[in-house]
């Protein structure tokens, strides 16, 4: 089963008007996808939706964190469903339109791959001509240089230039498709973050500890309308960003560089 978990904050009116590419109508999934909503401004209109076509929703435990929210939709999958071997956790924005075929075909590769941990490649608009920066190299202290200096603190991969699938450092949290044993062995993101760089964290634990690489699918598309708030300079979302870069270095420098990878999961990278 593949099991995709969907944040929604005030998103209803986007999430019904795209439907996620298919992705939330039954009728397309089949029975080996399932999608699962929580709700963190309760909607009554998406609630509606959901119960129409079947979708899992919840309204429980509003205004939590990123990682804390798709945390609550695993367990949440786990206790109602049970994570049998071979099933799937994808995590995706609900500002990201794809379809049941792409997440099949990638499900399909990564099991082909043996893939615990990968992403697609992103763009903003519907013609895949302008692509989204959601593959990156993990942020060192030298990122903190460019803070007034650069509108992004982190590095991206060229991806004109990656013509087949390939391992990188991090991807964005917009999309991770995970196999389900494996983000229940890394216990999920960080709830210490509460917004931005949970995805970083996430992605350099199971590089780091696990030994478990992202790898990178660019022939699987999808788009990505990113609001990229946290590029206001005063705001709280740029509040959340620089503090979670600072929680991120300090715990990569003084925390997991502590940790040894486990030795019968050799490194990937």
């Amino acid at each position: 089963m593949i099991h995709v978990a969907i944040i929604s904050h005030g998103h209803e009116k986007l999430l019904i008007a795209s439907q996620l590419g298919g992705l939330l109508h039954r009728e397309h999934n089949g029975d080996d996808i399932k999608v699962w909503i929580k709700d963190n401004r309760p909607s009554a209109e998406l609630q509606n939706y959901c119960l129409h076509y079947g979708i899992s929703y919840t309204n429980s435990a509003p205004n939590l964190g990123f990682g804390e929210n798709n945390n609550f939709l695993f367990k949440k999958v786990s206790t109602e469903r049970g994570i049998q071997p071979g099933d799937y956790f994808i995590v995706m924005n609900p500002d990201l339109s794809t379809t049941p075929e792409t997440i099949r075909a990638l499900v399909t590769q990564m099991k082909k791959d043996a893939c615990v941990i990968a992403s697609i490649n992103l763009f903003k608009d519907t013609e895949h001509k302008l692509t989204d920066a959601n593959i990156r190299y993990f942020p060192t202290y030298k990122s903190l240089l460019k803070l007034m200096t650069a509108k992004s603190l982190t590095q991206h991969y060229d991806k004109n230039s990656i013509m087949q699938a390939c391992y990188v450092d991090w991807a964005s949290g917009a999309f991770l498709a995970f196999d389900a044993a494996h983000y229940n062995q890394l216990d999920g993101f960080n709830q210490a973050y509460f917004m931005y760089f949970e995805d970083v964290d996430i992605c350099y634990r199971s590089l780091k500890i696990i030994g478990k690489g992202v790898l990178y699918y660019p022939q699987f598309k999808a788009i990505h309308l990113a609001a990229h708030k946290n590029r206001q300079l005063i705001s709280k979302h740029a509040y959340w960003f620089i503090s979670s870069l600072l929680k991120f270095l300090s715990r990569r420098y003084l925390v997991y560089s502590r940790q040894k990878p486990l030795a019968s999961l050799p490194l990937v990278k």
